[in-house]
């Protein structure tokens, strides 16, 4: 049987690698040994070379370094988001709860060398002490508040405290306790300077203040944002801004609720300041992985 060159050439791949039965093989060849074509296109089949393989690894390395960095702001946005719960979790457990007068809790004694000793029970977790001198610069004047929180309650209980009112030797005229509810000082050691007429301390609004920087502050970066949009740098600028006071907001809610007296500013702003950080920071971070999302999706 004549056999023509499409069927040797189509049959000569499997040829090549000793796929074909004997028969078929013994036919293959004897075709070879007569056509000049068949032969010269099994050399080109022996000498066929395979396309190189790129070896330019760059991209991978992009993407495995993108996929890195993915990983990395989850991991510091999982990070903040616990601190954060953490924070707000101690902001509630030390929460104060101020103490009314009691002299269980409170206690002055006057130490042979002029001191005035204020011995705290482990009832108290905190205190603070104000003092301004008398109008006539005989001495001065203090006031005393103390507080409990949960913690303290429930979970550790606080040491006896001791502190030196005078440690200076400054003349102690008057020593006065405030319950911090609007009730009256009571006066606990010395003369009364008001001479019965009562003394209030109240309490401290600078909070407040803050707080309306940061309600004012909100408002104009949302403007600033609505009316700038289509520029991107100061829109973004601008959003840092926003969610600075917009975390400040949430903060002070936090640490104060609804209310911005406080009769410890000082360390309520910076109970506020601990929230906020790792608020601000977890809202950057969600920020960022947004737009990385976005940009990959575009």
């Amino acid at each position: 049987m004549n056999v023509t060159c499409n069927v040797i050439k189509d049959i000569l791949p499997l040829y090549l690698e000793n796929m074909l039965s004997d028969d078929s093989t013994e036919m293959v060849e004897k075709h070879l040994e007569h056509c000049q074509e068949c032969k010269n296109y099994l050399e080109e089949l022996k000498t066929f070379h395979q396309v190189p393989v790129d070896t330019n690894i760059s991209p991978l390395l992009k993407i495995k370094s993108s996929i890195r960095k993915k990983n990395i702001l989850t991991a510091i946005l999982a990070m903040m988001i616990a601190i954060m719960l953490i924070v707000i979790t101690i902001a509630f457990l030390t929460a104060p709860k101020y103490i009314p007068y009691s002299e269980r809790s409170v206690t002055l004694n006057e130490a042979e060398n002029g001191w005035i000793l204020v011995k705290f029970e482990n009832t108290v977790s905190g205190y603070d002490i104000d003092q301004y001198p008398t109008e006539d610069n005989s001495g001065y004047v203090y006031h005393i508040t103390t507080w409990n929180n949960t913690w303290n309650k429930m979970i550790k209980k606080s040491k006896v405290n001791y502190t030196v009112l005078n440690p200076n030797g400054e003349n102690v005229v008057s020593v006065y306790y405030y319950q911090a509810d609007g009730s009256e000082d009571i006066l606990m050691y010395g003369k009364d300077i008001n001479q019965g007429g009562g003394i209030i301390t109240l309490p401290r609004m600078f909070l407040s203040y803050y707080l309306l920087a940061a309600i004012v502050c909100t408002v104009v970066c949302g403007g600033v944002m609505i009316i700038w949009h289509r520029h991107k740098k100061v829109f973004r600028f601008t959003l840092m801004i926003f969610y600075l006071s917009v975390s400040y907001l949430l903060s002070h809610l936090i640490v104060k609720g609804f209310t911005t007296s406080s009769y410890s500013a000082t360390r309520d702003f910076f109970a506020i300041v601990l929230v906020l950080i790792p608020m601000y920071v977890a809202f950057l971070t969600v920020l960022h992985l947004f737009r990385k999302y976005k940009a990959k999706n575009q």
